[in-house]
Order: C-alpha cells, then sequence, then structure tokens
C-alpha cells in the first residue's frame, strides 16, 4: 500500500477486516446450519410497528450507502474537472444516481407493500427530489478545502469500485440462483433450500414469486456504508465524529439486514453473503485503486497539499 495511507490507519483497517471476516463466516456457519428455524424466529406478521418501524424504515435507508457514495464520487469529480463538458457530465451522472435513489427507495418500497402511485406523481418527485439532493450533496462538498476534498475523492472512489461490483454480483446471482423467499416458503409451500444449493431459474422456480432471495441486494447495497470509517479517518474528524460514523455504521450494517429477515424477504444467510462479498469487493478496490491509481493519487493529493501537511503525512493522508 502507498503512503496514501498512514501506517497509522493500515495496523486498524487490517484488524477490523479481519475481525468482520472472522464474525461474518461465522454468521454464515450459523445460517447453514439453522437458515429456516432463525427466519421462523425472527419474521414478524406485516402490520404493527415493529415491521414498518423496523423492517420497513431500514428498508427504505438500505437503498442509500452504495448511491451515496456513486453520486459523492461523481460530484467530487466535477468540482476537479477542468473542461466544463466533463463538469457538466458528472453533475448529471450524480443526478441520476440521486434521481434513482429517490424512486428506488420510496416507491420500491411502497409497491413492495401493496402501495402504489402514478407514473406522474412519482416521476415528479423523484426528479425534484433528486436534484435536491444533488445540490445539496454538490454544495457541501463545495464547502470543503481542496486537500480534504481530495483524500476524500480517494475514499470515494473506492467505495464506488465495492458498491458497483457487489451490487452487480449479487443482482446477478439473484437472477440465476432461483431461491425462494421465506414469505414464499411459508406462505405458499414453496420449497426451503440451502443458500449452497442453487434451484435454478425456469420450470418450477418460475411457480412461485419471490424465487430471487439469495443473496440480498439490500445487503450488498448497505455494505457500502462501511467507507463512512475511511471517510472520518481522511477528513481527519474529531474523536466525537469517528465515534458517531462508527456507531452508525455498525448501526447500519446490522439493522439493515436484519430488517430483510423481519420483513420475511431473507434468510439469514442471504443477507450474511452480500456483506461477505462486500468486504471481498473491499479490500479488491482498495488494492486496485492503489496499484493502478497510487502514484496518480500521491500527485494529486500533494499538488496543493501545503509543506507542513506533507511532512507530516510522509507526502500523502
Amino acid at each position: 500500500m502507498t503512503k496514501l495511507y498512514s501506517e497509522a490507519f493500515k495496523k486498524p483497517l487490517m484488524w477490523v477486516l479481519s475481525g468482520t471476516a472472522v464474525l461474518l463466516g461465522a454468521l454464515m456457519v450459523i445460517g447453514t446450519f439453522w437458515d429456516l428455524e432463525i427466519a421462523q424466529a425472527v419474521a414478524v406478521s406485516p402490520h404493527g410497528f415493529l415491521y414498518y418501524a423496523f423492517g420497513v424504515g431500514f428498508e427504505f435507508l438500505g437503498f442509500w450507502p452504495a448511491i451515496l457514495v456513486d453520486a459523492g464520487l461523481f460530484l467530487a469529480l466535477s468540482i476537479f474537472a477542468k473542461k466544463k463538458v466533463f463538469k457538466i457530465a458528472f453533475i448529471v451522472l450524480a443526478s441520476m444516481f440521486m434521481i434513482g435513489g429517490v424512486f428506488g427507495s420510496v416507491f420500491f418500497t411502497l409497491s413492495n407493500h401493496g402501495h402504489s402511485m402514478s407514473r406522474a406523481i412519482s416521476g415528479t418527485i423523484s426528479f425534484f427530489a433528486g436534484s435536491g439532493l444533488t445540490f445539496g450533496f454538490w454544495w457541501l462538498l463545495n464547502k470543503s478545502d481542496r486537500v480534504t476534498l481530495k483524500r476524500l475523492t480517494y475514499i470515494l472512489a473506492i467505495g464506488a469500485i465495492m458498491a458497483f461490483f457487489t451490487n452487480l454480483t449479487a443482482f446477478l446471482m439473484q437472477v440465476f440462483w432461483g431461491r425462494y423467499r421465506f414469505y414464499v416458503v411459508e406462505g405458499y409451500g414453496a420449497p426451503f433450500t440451502q443458500w449452497f444449493r442453487p434451484f435454478g431459474r425456469g420450470g418450477t422456480a418460475e411457480d412461485f414469486f419471490g424465487s430471487n432471495s439469495f443473496p440480498s441486494i439490500h445487503a450488498a447495497s448497505v455494505a457500502s456504508i462501511a467507507m463512512l470509517l475511511p471517510i472520518a479517518w481522511a477528513l481527519k474528524a474529531k474523536k466525537s465524529t469517528r465515534i458517531i460514523f462508527a456507531v452508525i455504521t455498525i448501526v447500519m450494517l446490522i439493522c439493515v439486514p436484519l430488517s430483510r429477515m423481519v420483513l420475511s424477504w431473507h434468510y439469514l444467510t442471504d443477507v450474511v453473503f452480500s456483506l461477505i462479498v462486500g468486504l471481498v469487493f473491499f479490500v479488491i478496490s482498495l488494492l486496485v485503486i492503489d496499484k493502478l491509481f497510487g502514484e496518480r493519487f500521491k500527485k494529486f493529493l500533494s499538488d496543493t497539499e501545503p509543506e507542513k501537511e506533507k511532512e507530516k503525512n510522509g507526502v500523502g493522508v
């Protein structure tokens, strides 16, 4: 790893990654033996406070981590882009992610629970809300000094690669795996299958709605929330801010996957597997960015970094 990260950052990062890998591996083993029993114990009936406030609430939030990482990267790049055409292109891309995020989080969540809105209303709300969020995010980034923003761009680049491949893997596996969701098994008599035995698409799998349980796309998306920890380090945030970021990260990584189980949409192995995929792609993304673009990022950071800051950090962050 280049000097973009200080040695003081590398050691705790390795410990966090190792501990997370052990924990997720243990949960995957537990789920392999007791997936159905755990789902039966955790799932609640589709009404009441726990179902809506916890289940639907965190289902809504689960869309956002990957979206914000991607949109944030494009907005940061728009600030540094020297040509106007690239500035506009990056802002448009960020807006598309934000508008899609509003549509996905609000309207997919509503439709998943038997509610709907007209296309005209949903499209209008998505456009204005997404555009407003894009402007607000862009305004916040513009208030940052250039050194801080460059560090943030580096972290967001890692997160964007991680988010893309984690969500793509989860989506493609859902398409071809053919595992029945828990509510389909319980309510419609579909067969329960272990996560390591793909049922496949077509034939019997198509006789039931909800044969795309494994793995969880919500859990794949929320894996990107882990980027809050290196972001706090890159921003050189105060200890209190780092603690807040850590608490938000832990709460989201626990509650969003758990909400998918509370709603009967996923098993333990569905959500844990997605988090494992996210962990793998985080490490890969870190190595890819470091090996392929490490020298460019060192130059990118040092171009405007004060001499005292360079001496303190050893060229980079």
